[in-house]
């Protein structure tokens, strides 16, 4: 099965549905969550208005795909990161660093995600997201906190005191790019964003 590009030609099946996710995140950097229709994604990838209906029910089963695109994009500059700093013994510090790259770098994307969790964990009988062990959050949702977990299995404790201290750290990057992409803080000129972050961050 294809869909027919305006203008000529067609995508396959699998292409379709990639190029769909592709222009969404297009439309986001560019234009804002608000900005996101079917009808806009469809266009941006050069479809009908109801190609999209080929893959995705409605326009919030196309953006949980976004999200969960996005946590995935950011588990792999967190590996990334840590890859090219193999020397460097605090993988947490490596790790902070590029979820702080990665939110400055993608403020509509992470808007999003970070709004996704909110809406996709939250039952509908309670106002209370459940916790990132659940099985209602995404393996791709989870991966960016299972590696911080990860990290910290190197230290002592048990697992309980483990995934306390990766709490500590998300809640730690995420409001500084929470503060950061809303502009109430602004990053010292002479200073990288590592130092920063290292600054910042209470002894542990």
């Amino acid at each position: 099965m294809s869909a027919r590009k305006k203008g000529g030609g067609s995508y396959h099946h699998g292409e379709l549905r990639s190029s769909l996710v592709a222009a969404a995140d297009t439309i986001l950097q560019r234009d804002g969550a608000d900005a996101l229709s079917l009808r806009a994604i469809a266009a941006e990838a050069g479809v009908s208005h109801m190609a999209p209906y080929s893959h995705f029910k409605n326009k919030k089963e196309l953006i949980e795909v976004v999200t969960e695109t996005g946590f995935e994009r950011l588990a792999t500059a967190m590996t990334k990161a840590a890859q090219a700093s193999a020397a460097d013994k605090d993988l947490v510090l490596t790790y902070g660093v590029a979820y702080l790259e990665f939110a400055i770098g993608n403020p509509q994307l992470y808007r999003l995600m970070l709004g996704q969790i909110e809406s996709r964990g939250r039952k509908k009988s309670s106002a209370q997201p459940p916790p990132l062990d659940t099985d209602e959050i995404s393996p791709s949702i989870k991966r960016p906190f299972q590696l911080l977990c990860a990290a910290f299995s190197t230290s002592s404790g048990d697992e309980k005191q483990i995934t306390n201290k990766a709490l500590g750290a998300w809640a730690l990057v995420h409001g500084l790019a929470a503060l950061i992409i809303e502009g109430r803080v602004s990053l010292p000129e002479d200073q990288t964003l590592r130092d920063f972050l290292l600054q910042v961050t209470p002894q542990r």
